[in-house]
């Protein structure tokens, strides 16, 4: 499924980042948890819908739509804030190493939010992958988020590491379980300020493999996941929710 690297530089890279980073992630849970009873935390939900159209045999475009819905006092068909984002992107997959992305998002308030707000953003990622014994996929991604909120400029940078692997189910159908920990740097604070960790299973709702291929043709994929946020800067600093992506392929 993967080529040997054509550099070993992308190794030499991965592995000391992901030692940090799960020690990072580690320490920030564990720290969380013995103040976690004394403050909030909010419930949400995020569904998404993702569309790649493919263009070049090295390219597509991705389109994103997506809403969090807070869930108030448990009751999810009582809540009334929403937030909503679309955005554009380019992929380029040079290899099946190295994912390349660039794009334009942009948020909104939906509904009676009761703190609205306006964002522009624009989004650059690259996404180191690498297959280890078992079949197990690796892969670091690491973001740059340029926004503007209310106006308000400010720099994020999210490292996101995620490992998976895909198995064969019936009838050509394919699951992938996976779990992922990312850590993020914001301007605004200049601190470390936020930590997320996801476990998930993404679902092939038409036969053929997930991750086989990079640039997928005639594929739906079913993405389920639990999310914990960690945010020491944020007015509700923990934030638990459930999302469910549907990502068409063409």
């Amino acid at each position: 499924m993967f080529e040997k690297l054509p550099s070993q530089r992308c190794c030499a890279f991965l592995k000391p980042l992901v030692l940090i980073q799960a020690l990072c992630l580690f320490l920030s849970v564990v720290g969380a948890r013995s103040v976690a009873a004394q403050e909030p935390t909010s419930d949400e939900f995020w569904p998404e819908i993702d569309i790649y159209i493919h263009i070049k045999p090295e390219v597509r475009l991705f389109f994103l739509g997506t809403v969090a819905k807070l869930v108030e006092d448990g009751e999810f068909r009582n809540a009334q804030g929403y937030q909503g984002q679309i955005g554009v992107h380019v992929d380029y997959i040079p290899n099946n190493h190295v994912i390349l992305r660039t794009g334009y998002r942009r948020g909104f308030a939906v509904g009676n939010d009761s703190d609205p707000f306006s964002e522009h953003r624009i989004v650059t990622e690259q996404t180191l992958r690498k297959l280890l014994p078992g079949d197990v996929l690796l892969s670091d991604r690491n973001r740059q988020d340029f926004r503007f909120v209310n106006g308000d400029f400010s720099f994020r940078y999210r490292n996101r590491v995620t490992i998976e692997r895909e198995f064969d189910l019936f009838k050509g159908l394919n699951i992938i379980p996976y779990a992922s920990g990312e850590l993020s740097y914001d301007t605004r604070f200049n601190v470390w300020n936020r930590n997320a960790l996801a476990v998930g299973i993404q679902q092939s709702l038409r036969r053929g493999p997930i991750r086989k291929m990079l640039l997928p043709i005639s594929q739906v994929i079913l993405d389920l996941y639990f999310m914990r946020i960690n945010d020491s800067r944020s007015d509700i600093p923990h934030v638990r929710g459930i999302g469910a992506a549907l990502s068409i392929y063409f």
